[in-house]
């Protein structure tokens, strides 16, 4: 390496993140330092291998050799982040990120079972409804619902899910022996704010009709908060199969009516190239294929 080099090395990860998020604003805000900072960061480099960026007003537009410049960057920081992992596989520690309504309806409730067969593998989990950048190395691997188009990640199916109806015993009590939709009318509906293909309108376009009405809805975005108030006989709620999977093999929770949507999105284990290899990695989505495997086996069963 040249011995110019080394005090130029904080630069070039700027460059690299002044590219990646597009503007030196959203870079400042990424690596928590004022857009003064970066800007003297790449006036540093530009300095050395002249001018990086076109400024177009507000815009800036990375110049051939900053392409090329960076492109080269990317894979350096890319070793460096396989070399980090692979040392840092030693202490059996993994970091993971995960939708809030999995994690808390399905995940957290398990992984006990994973620290009782793995005692020497930490977990550490993070929940987020926005897809984690695996870029900066903090997260080794994600559970994400979604199509699998996930760019720069390995991205391995775990299982499908639909979308139906659930009430306590103790309301669907309330309502005739073969319930019509029109009797929804007198009953809150509980939902999350999943989008709409995940929710109420995708759920009433199964029916096959225009409208189905409800007394009054109440939406909540922690699932595993929804899943607690029908439990409770609140009301109605609309959820995911996989999500009620325990609560409806215990009889805490029963199905209304046989409509229900298949979900177009899978869940899928995500995970950046750098953590393939991780011994503790692959023990854990080993585990999680096992426990999910029969969730999925039931709706095979089921003809969903």
């Amino acid at each position: 390496m040249s011995e110019r080099w080394p005090h130029l090395l904080k630069a070039f990860w700027v460059l690299d993140v002044v590219v990646r998020k597009g503007s030196f604003s959203a870079a400042a805000d990424y690596l928590h330092v004022s857009q003064s900072a970066v800007s003297q960061q790449v006036k540093l480099l530009e300095e050395e291998f002249g001018p990086l960026f076109e400024r177009q007003g507000k815009q800036i537009i990375p110049t051939e050799i900053c392409r090329r410049f960076v492109s080269h960057l990317r894979k350096g920081f890319s070793h460096i982040e396989e070399g980090v992992a692979i040392t840092s596989r030693c202490c059996n520690q993994i970091t993971l990120t995960v939708l809030p309504s999995f994690g808390g309806a399905w995940l957290i409730p398990r992984l006990y079972k994973f620290t009782e067969c793995h005692p020497e593998i930490e977990v550490r989990l993070t929940m987020s409804d926005t897809l984690a950048d695996f870029s900066d190395g903090g997260i080794d691997a994600g559970i994400r619902l979604g199509l699998g188009d996930y760019p720069d990640l390995i991205a391995k199916p775990l299982c499908d899910d639909e979308l139906f109806l659930v009430c306590s015993p103790s309301l669907r009590d309330e309502f005739p022996a073969s319930p019509q939709l029109s009797d929804l009318s007198q009953h809150l509906l509980i939902h999350d704010n999943a989008r709409s293909p995940q929710n109420w309108p995708a759920w009433v376009s199964a029916t096959g009709q225009k409208e189905v009405p409800v007394k009054r809805k109440l939406m909540i975005s922690d699932s595993s908060q929804v899943i607690r108030m029908a439990l409770g006989g609140r009301g109605v709620a609309l959820v995911r199969r996989v999500l009620v999977a325990d609560e409806l093999a215990d009889g805490g929770l029963v199905r209304l009516f046989d409509i229900s949507v298949k979900l177009k999105q899978r869940y899928y284990f995500v995970m950046p190239k750098r953590s393939r290899g991780n011994a503790a990695l692959t023990a854990f989505y080993e585990w999680l294929l096992e426990e999910i495997r029969p969730y999925q086996e039931v709706a095979q069963e089921a003809g969903t």
